[in-house]
């Protein structure tokens, strides 16, 4: 049987609206909250934020992070002559923005905080750290892998 050059046509287009539509159910389903929910502002603020984490890399005593995998558990010591201290740990999922886990900056008298991650999944974690010390902001940013 031969196939004229109409019904080629009309399987050549078929396939290709086919193939369109199924292209197109498949991006709507797929996750997009890797994008910034309120992008222009961040993009403004962008400033401020190069000069927290320029304060950051000033400082001669930097914060000290670590992740204890037994008790599950993420310590930040922050240097001595920091007082009053305010600001909030975020743990930023990069596959996943519902996951995110936020906590605010409560420092003991020797300005340590201990905060419980037990609730994070295992995988790839973005802590980010911004804080408020003697009127000055500051910033850091880590990765963190939980296993």
């Amino acid at each position: 049987m031969k196939i004229n050059w109409g019904w080629g046509i009309a399987i050549f287009y078929s396939v290709f609206v086919l193939a369109f539509i199924l292209v197109l159910i498949f991006s709507l389903g797929q996750d997009n909250s890797l994008v910034t929910e309120n992008y222009y502002e961040t993009d403004l603020a962008y400033q401020e934020h190069k000069d927290k984490v320029a304060n950051y890399t000033r400082l001669t005593e930097k914060v000290e992070e670590s992740y204890a995998g037994d008790t599950r558990s993420y310590q930040l010591q922050f240097p001595a002559e920091m007082t009053d201290i305010t600001g909030e740990v975020h743990f930023y999922r990069p596959s996943s923005a519902h996951l995110d886990y936020r906590v605010p900056i409560q420092t003991d008298a020797s300005n340590q905080q201990v905060i419980p991650v037990e609730k994070l999944r295992s995988g790839q974690w973005i802590v980010q750290i911004e804080w408020t010390s003697g009127g000055r902001t500051y910033f850091k940013e880590t990765r963190l892998v939980i296993p």
